[in-house]
């Protein structure tokens, strides 16, 4: 499953988002109240949403962004096979991490709709869950996908300067 799931990285944020959904369900059904951002007074919820609305659209900028330069990188020409492996190494790399960043794109544009829908329709007393829980699952989740193709990208990067 490590194997696997090192081949297929872009999908771990996905799965993150998955496991949080399942999690906040559960705790939802045993509590039957609001928790976590549900549980926030509407004025303060409404400020959070606001300020989750600023924040997913820049990373998700930086996002798109970090994948366009990514993808205008080309592989070196390699003079002896070692040098030509390492430059391939180093591609499947660049497009690992932009998968990673794409998946993490998802959940941030999941994230920038949700906030600005809350802002609109989430003015009760006890905020909505299936939106709250949206907001947190894809927070948590693009937050984990930002930092796992930032460690990717030093990686690479590392390994590119160590050949000068």
């Amino acid at each position: 499953m490590i194997v696997w799931l090192d081949h297929h990285l872009w999908i771990l944020p996905f799965l993150i988002f998955s496991a949080i959904e399942a999690g906040l369900a559960a705790v939802f059904f045993i509590k039957s109240k609001g928790f976590l951002l549900a549980g926030v007074d509407s004025e303060n919820r409404k400020e959070i949403y606001s300020s989750l609305t600023g924040s997913s659209s820049g990373l998700l900028g930086f996002s798109l962004a970090a994948v366009a330069i990514l993808a205008a990188f080309g592989r070196r020409a390699g003079v002896t096979p070692e040098s030509r492996a390492r430059e391939n190494r180093l591609a499947n790399a660049r497009v690992g991490i932009s998968k990673v960043l794409l998946s993490t794109s998802v959940l941030l544009m999941t994230l920038l709709v949700a906030a600005t829908v809350g802002i609109g329709i989430d003015g009760a007393k006890v905020g909505n869950f299936p939106l709250t829980s949206i907001v947190v699952s894809a927070a948590i989740s693009s937050l984990v996908g930002l930092l796992v193709s930032g460690a990717g990208l030093t990686l690479s990067l590392m390994e590119r300067s160590r050949e000068n």
